[in-house]
């Protein structure tokens, strides 16, 4: 495949051939950071590597995609990282002192029904509101929020997360240790000063259900022979994605050369006998597809032509090329309530390349569409060597019939440039003039020089 696996380089075109971007980073890694929503990640310094030497390096951009090695990703660093490590993690920001404005009141002094207490609720300029700390968990306690009337602590009655709104509570107050009862705290107008403090996702970083989250890290230069603090960004030079190393969630340790070998000595048994299909994967983030009701209600239609009953626009990412291990079940009409479907269920082996999970489906060359079942991945120390999974026929009037098949847009994100200009300006130190310069590697030292040639 054109794409980069999970090697660090390929030697033939990297290593020993001068390309007009700077070369990534090695030894890209991802660990756990111990609780939901946290990895940390690691890299070698792109410094370090001898076509790197011609470059004014800045740092490298950290991409991150879900679901699928291939893309979209989406950069998560606003500026270059200088340093070997990044963390990323759910955003939680606390929105502090929020002044209320009075078009935000939804209900004020107005009591829902006769014979109950009046309603004071305003909605809040973000949403929904989530409690401190957790992953995008809606709030739903008064003390997840606070409310000020006029610099005076108010009381809150009820909490909407998902919807953004606060309920002020308008009884009076009982304080147990003093045995007395104190006025409730409620704005007299609209035009008196309420604020709100609560928290809201700026990012989530998904990790329950298996979530499949990727990562790519990208080396960014300024071309060699100009000044850095003289360019601007679409003057940067950045490592294509294609050629940026992938580490996932699921990778515990990196493949050494010989299982690297076991792997690709699987791919070749597949490549005799196999069956090639193309592969969807379903998302599990993204856009919501407004045909979610709403907030509380969250199954999407199963017809609908924009999400493909997945809840998010698009439905799948994909397709992806790959072979599978042949066709070795029997293939039966049977007469079900529904009516007559075709039964097809058998299991199956790939690599481990692209990592695939329950709910996602295949293609066939004949047109066929099968499901995906659970998933067995054989490993060694961590490391995915293979994937079992179990496939069943799909009927034609399934909604996943409908998913197009069209060519799949790798790696689109948005980069400072992706290619650069030819390598120019001035000469590295070293210089052997007895060996081609596709193949020269340069230094920066003629020590560097004596040692390799």
């Amino acid at each position: 495949m054109s794409y980069a696996t999970n090697r660090d380089r390929n030697i033939t075109t990297l290593e020993y051939t001068k390309t007009p971007w700077p070369l990534p980073p090695l030894n890209l890694f991802l660990t756990s950071g111990w609780r939901p929503g946290v990895y940390d990640l690691r890299w070698d310094d792109p410094g370090a590597l001898a076509l790197n030497s011609g470059w004014t390096l800045l740092g490298v951009n950290v991409y991150r995609s879900f679901d699928s090695e291939f893309g979209p990703y989406q950069r998560i660093t606003e500026l270059p990282v200088g340093s070997t490590f990044w963390r990323d993690q759910t955003d939680v920001e606390l929105i502090e002192g929020e002044l209320i404005t009075p078009d935000r009141w939804l209900f004020f002094g107005i009591p829902a029904s006769h014979g109950s207490f009046p309603l004071y609720v305003f909605r809040t300029l973000y949403s929904p509101i989530v409690k401190s700390g957790s992953q995008a968990i809606p709030a739903n306690s008064a003390d997840d929020v606070q409310v000020w009337v006029e610099g005076q602590r108010a009381n809150v009655y009820a909490v909407n997360g998902p919807e953004g709104t606060i309920q002020i509570d308008p009884r009076q107050f009982v304080n147990v240790a003093t045995q007395n009862f104190y006025p409730a705290v409620v704005p007299a107008s609209k035009e008196v000063e309420v604020r709100a403090s609560y928290r809201r996702v700026r990012s989530l970083l998904k990790t329950d259900l298996a979530q499949r989250v990727f990562y790519r890290v990208c080396t960014v230069a300024a071309p060699p022979g100009c000044n850095p603090a003289c360019l601007t960004p679409d003057q940067l030079v950045e490592t294509p994605l294609e050629n940026a190393v992938a580490t996932s969630n699921f990778e515990v340790e990196k493949l050494d050369y010989i299982w690297r070998e076991a792997v690709r000595r699987n791919r070749f048994i597949l490549e005799q006998g196999g069956e090639r299909v193309r592969f969807f994967l379903r998302k599990n983030v993204g856009l919501p597809c407004p045909c979610v009701p709403d907030s509380h209600h969250k199954q999407p239609q199963a017809d609908c032509l924009r999400c493909y009953g997945t809840g998010f626009l698009g439905g799948y990412e994909g397709p992806y090329e790959t072979i599978i291990a042949p066709d070795d079940a029997e293939r039966r009409i049977a007469q079900k309530d529904i009516g007559r479907t075709v039964e097809h269920t058998y299991e199956v082996w790939t690599g481990p390349v692209p990592l695939i999970s329950m709910r996602d489906f295949l293609v066939k060359l004949n047109g066929d569409r099968y499901s995906v079942g659970p998933v067995r991945m054989p490993t060694n120390r961590g490391m995915v060597l293979q994937q079992h999974f179990n496939i069943g026929h799909l009927d034609e009037k399934d909604i996943r019939y409908k998913v197009p098949m069209d060519g799949p847009v790798r790696f689109p994100a948005v980069q400072f440039a992706p290619v650069g200009p030819e390598q120019g300006g001035p000469t590295p130190i070293t210089d052997k003039t007895n060996i081609p310069d596709e193949r020269e590697l340069r230094g920066r030292t003629l020590a560097w020089e004596n040692t390799e040639y």
